[in-house]
């Protein structure tokens, strides 16, 4: 009797978690054949108006590929196109973002042609936001100011770790040998 009731447990989960997979695939899969794509990266977003920006595909195009990128600025300024190539197993390129565009958000249109079919992908869209005290894109010169181990070197520093690595061997050696006693 007990094992007739777990026999049934068992298939009665077995059957929800099989049920609930197959309703997961259901829900989330859209039409046949059409895949959702990847956003396109632009770095740095937020940008300040004169900033460098970079586009990348984000693995949206066969590599390797070319093409271009498009932004949608309306009446003011615009944002010149920006031509993509192959890089290290992706798609980009750099480019300029005018000292007088007006700060808001531009709508972005990443357009790629593969270099061997010829053939079109896209357009993959994303939002560049300009705004007046970002990150102008400028790369930063010297290493990253984190310290320079001077810690190490200093009399009181590397006394320390040293009296913290001998304090734990011996603590180790004491534990141990009183483990070794009591059996």
């Amino acid at each position: 009797m007990r094992r007739e009731g777990s026999r049934r447990a068992t298939v009665a989960a077995t059957a929800a978690v099989l049920g609930g997979a197959l309703l997961a695939s259901f829900g989330t899969a859209g039409p046949a054949g059409a895949a959702v794509p990847n956003p396109i990266i632009i770095q740095p977003n937020p940008v300040a108006p004169g900033g460098t920006i970079s586009v990348f595909d984000g693995g949206n195009c066969d590599y390797p590929s070319t093409g271009t990128v498009t932004f949608q600025t309306g009446s003011g300024p615009g944002i010149p196109v920006i031509t993509i190539g192959p890089l290290q197993n992706m798609i980009g390129g750099t480019g300029q973002v005018p000292a007088n565009v007006t700060p808001g958000n531009y709508q972005v249109s990443l357009s790629c042609t593969t270099t061997n079919e010829k053939k079109k992908e896209g357009p993959f869209n994303g939002t560049l936001v300009v705004k007046s005290g970002a990150s102008n894109g400028v790369n930063p010169n010297g290493g990253a100011k984190t310290g320079d181990g001077a810690s190490l070197t200093t009399p009181g520093g590397l006394a320390e770790g040293i009296a913290l690595v001998l304090g734990g061997g011996a603590m180790w050696f004491l534990v141990r040998r009183r483990l070794t006693r009591s059996n």
